[in-house]
């Protein structure tokens, strides 16, 4: 099965590359690295669950969703990798209600959630949020549950997940606690943490 990693590169790649940075003769401002910040976490978000949903809806028509499991079983993390590599960031797809234990939320992460959590209870629609120190730029954005695609591997189970389909999401993630979503939840967040000199540089 092929995967696209090298597209995925090369579409952060132009991310990196088309941001506009201040001079380098100019003090960099905090509110200058959240703007960068935010940029180019808005398209590494948006393009890496681009590929991820193209290619897992591709298996789901191809294969059906047992192999779509497989596939991200095997190729999400990779990918995340490669970004961390190749760009000197921090990316992770955090959640109270993790598949994989590496999902688990930091303290700070946790404190974001529970942010997103209360706003969508009280009808607010969640933003990005970012927190600054004294080296790093820390990204969230919300990830809701938006397609039905989305509850074959994350809905409920006997009606939205099939039984046998949740024997193999049992037998890939022993400790699941993915399930149980509705449309319009949220599944959980995007965290990326850019350190600031790397930041400026790319």
């Amino acid at each position: 099965m092929k995967t696209r990693f090298p597209f995925l590169a090369f579409c952060i790649f132009l991310v990196f590359a088309s941001c506009e940075k201040p001079r380098k003769t100019t003090k960099i401002t905090d509110e200058q690295y959240v703007k960068m910040a935010i940029t180019k976490g808005d398209e590494i978000s948006k393009v890496t669950q681009m590929v991820l949903a193209s290619r897992l809806k591709e298996v789901v028509q191809e294969e059906g969703i047992a192999q779509a499991l497989k596939y991200c079983n095997v190729n999400a993390y990779p990918i995340v990798d490669s970004l961390e590599d190749a760009y000197h960031i921090k990316v992770k797809r955090a959640s109270f209600k993790t598949r994989n234990p590496g999902d688990t939320p930091s303290k700070m992460e946790g404190s974001i959630i529970e942010d997103y959590i209360q706003e969508i209870g009280n009808g607010i629609t969640p933003e990005v949020k970012t927190i600054l120190d004294d080296e790093n730029v820390h990204y969230f954005k919300p990830i809701i549950i938006s397609a039905e695609l989305c509850l074959k591997c994350h809905g409920l189970i006997g009606s939205d997940i099939l039984e046998e389909d949740y024997e193999i999401i049992k037998e890939l993630y022993p400790d699941d606690n993915a399930t149980g979503h509705n449309l319009g939840d949220l599944r959980g967040i995007w965290s990326i943490s850019f350190k600031k000199e790397f930041l400026y540089q790319n």
